[in-house]
């Protein structure tokens, strides 16, 4: 019974794996993975370890450290931006290059693709100094698309009978049109979203889900619901923490009452979003991550899989996610969507009792930035060991979620090594 149920997975796991734009977007993905890997310990660092809220800070009473460096953590911070905006570009450039493979100016494609994120990621301040704008995976993928078609469209066969100079003559004033059309469109998307952002419509759309989210986001269905948008949009590398960001009125009503009471027992709001998802839903980032780097490392047979997660446990450790995000990677891999999805949901559903009817202290007190995932509950509480168990747990059963896709991804990987032709029925 085993063996009938994984074998449908394996075969879809396969099929999905040979089409082109996959290994083309995953391709895109693994290229990036050096300056993800890096940019994640560097933000580990800077958030846990030189923010006046830091984790190691307010642990270790480092204060005194974070004021004397203040040049260091501004240039730190800039380069950690700077870093995420080049990473992207890489996405780009490389998915770009993998669909135009077969053009012979693919590499002024590659080039234009990086001009165009790098324009497109920059506005002008209020005093026409540059400020970055860190946009998503997906908008570096799109972007890459967009370019590598414009080239695709305007292409130019070349006469092979003809020397290489001309040839590169040829390749050369072909590329004219699609530069120029890329610039046009680049100016059309700048002078678009100038308009946008100098009329507010953004910050009114924001406002209104917001509002409409804020009413609501106390009862279990609508959490869920919340949840599932947000895993939805993290797994396609779009980033919409500030339209799911809770944060002020519930966790200050909720500090209030903890404070004259002197505990944070029968909270105003005990099933508030912000308090239960940072604290038993975002271990490891979105997606309960840590449950899947834990096992991974625990039964995964891929040496190379291995030395990759463990290169990202410990940002994952911290809440940083995006090593495992882009290099395992999970981000638009048809086999994680289910487990990235059900495990945030599965531990909402454990969680809400235990909040809704006071089995446990309702999460009120600040928390450091960078805290581990399992302990954040536990300091949230002021130190209740019943919430970190909870934790634990909620970890534990994420790790049972992955478990069976984890081992149809090692099976998968298997079957790519041993070379074995797609029609897997005679062997399973």
């Amino acid at each position: 019974m085993k063996k009938y149920n994984n074998r449908p997975i394996i075969g879809w796991l396969y099929r999905i794996s040979t089409l082109k734009c996959f290994n083309y977007l995953q391709n895109a993905l693994i290229v990036a993975f050096p300056i993800i890997v890096v940019n994640g310990f560097l933000e580990t660092i800077l958030q846990t370890l030189m923010t006046d809220n830091g984790f190691f800070v307010v642990t270790f009473h480092l204060e005194h450290f974070v004021a004397s460096n203040v040049v260091l953590i501004n240039q730190l911070t800039v380069l950690v931006k700077l870093l995420q905006v080049f990473a992207n570009t890489i996405i780009a450039v490389q998915f770009s290059r993998n669909v135009a493979k077969s053009l012979d100016n693919n590499i002024t494609c590659g080039a234009m693709t990086a001009f165009s994120f790098i324009i497109l990621s920059i506005k002008l301040g209020q005093s026409n100094e540059l400020i970055f704008i860190i946009h998503g995976v997906t908008f570096a993928l799109l972007t890459g698309l967009g370019v590598s078609k414009c080239f695709d469209f305007f292409r130019v066969e070349v006469n092979r009978d003809n020397n290489d100079y001309q040839n590169s003559l040829i390749s050369t004033l072909a590329n004219i049109r699609p530069i120029l059309c890329i610039i046009f469109g680049i100016l059309v998307l700048k002078i678009l979203n100038f308009e946008i952002y100098s009329n507010g419509i953004n910050v009114r759309i924001q406002s209104i889900i917001q509002t409409n989210l804020t009413d609501n986001h106390y009862s279990l269905i609508p959490m869920l619901l919340i949840i599932f948008l947000r895993s939805i949009s993290k797994f396609m590398g779009i980033s919409t923490d500030s339209i799911f960001d809770f944060s002020t009125r519930a966790q200050l009503v909720n500090l209030n009452h903890a404070l004259k009471f002197s505990h944070p027992v029968a909270a105003v709001y005990p099933t508030a979003y912000s308090t239960l998802y940072s604290c038993f839903v975002h271990l490891g980032g979105d997606g309960m991550l840590l449950a899947l780097v834990i096992v991974v490392l625990i039964i995964g047979e891929n040496k190379h899989l291995r030395r990759l997660l463990t290169w990202s446990f410990i940002p994952t450790f911290f809440n940083f996610s995006e090593p495992v995000m882009v290099g395992f990677p999970i981000m638009y891999m048809p086999i994680y969507l289910i487990p990235f999805i059900m495990s945030p949901l599965v531990t909402t559903i454990i969680v809400y009792p235990f909040l809704k009817y006071n089995i446990i202290p309702t999460p009120v007190y600040p928390v450091p930035n960078g805290t581990p995932g399992p302990l954040m509950g536990f300091i949230a509480t002021g130190g209740n060991i019943l919430t970190l168990l909870l934790g634990l747990f909620c970890l534990i059963v994420s790790c049972l979620i992955y478990l069976p896709f984890v081992k149809a991804e090692m099976k998968l990987i298997n079957l790519e090594h041993a070379k074995i032709s797609p029609p897997l029925k005679d062997k399973f």
